[in-house]
């Protein structure tokens, strides 16, 4: 009888002290202008993909994220400004300046994940290859927004590079 069993991966990468210092202090801000609830608690990270297999799978993903990450070329890259995703609630995050290079490590990684990825019901494989970010709020409601975003849209950031190794 075949293991039933699901877990769920998520890859990340995450920043260099400097850098994991600034996005917690914009954080902390955010919570404490706003009275708002942050999950501080989540330290910043830069999600590469998040996939659901069935336990079984586990030791071929395993092996296969080692070989995979092995193989990708150090780079850099630098924050730049705020963007933020809508919905029925919206998340604040902090934007790479540019994110050729974490997009091109995000498909080379699903390009070794793939042929070895059993399929799950419900469930599809997402890979960052689009949007690599650094979360500072999310769950903030509509009615909210707003004034957040005006008094973030603007706001400089410092550049602080960063060496994906």
């Amino acid at each position: 009888m075949e293991n039933n069993i699901l877990n769920h991966y998520l890859g990340i990468i995450e920043p260099n002290e400097p850098l994991k210092s600034d996005v917690m202090d914009m954080k902390n801000r955010f919570q404490n202008d706003y009275d708002f609830i942050s999950d501080l608690q989540f330290k910043p990270h830069f999600t590469v993909f998040n996939i659901i297999q069935p336990a079984h799978n586990e030791e071929s993903l395993v092996k296969t994220f080692g070989r995979t990450i092995e193989r990708i070329s150090p780079f850099q890259i630098e924050l730049h400004g705020f963007d933020y995703f809508p919905g029925p609630t919206y998340t604040l995050y902090v934007k790479l300046r540019d994110e050729k290079e974490f997009s091109r490590m995000a498909k080379y990684v699903r390009r070794f994940f793939k042929p070895i990825l059993r399929p799950v019901k419900g469930s599809s494989p997402r890979y960052n290859t689009e949007n690599a970010h650094l979360t500072i709020a999310k769950g903030i409601l509509e009615p909210e927004f707003p004034t957040v975003w005006d008094s973030w849209k603007l706001l400089n950031i410092n550049p602080v590079p960063m060496q994906i190794e």
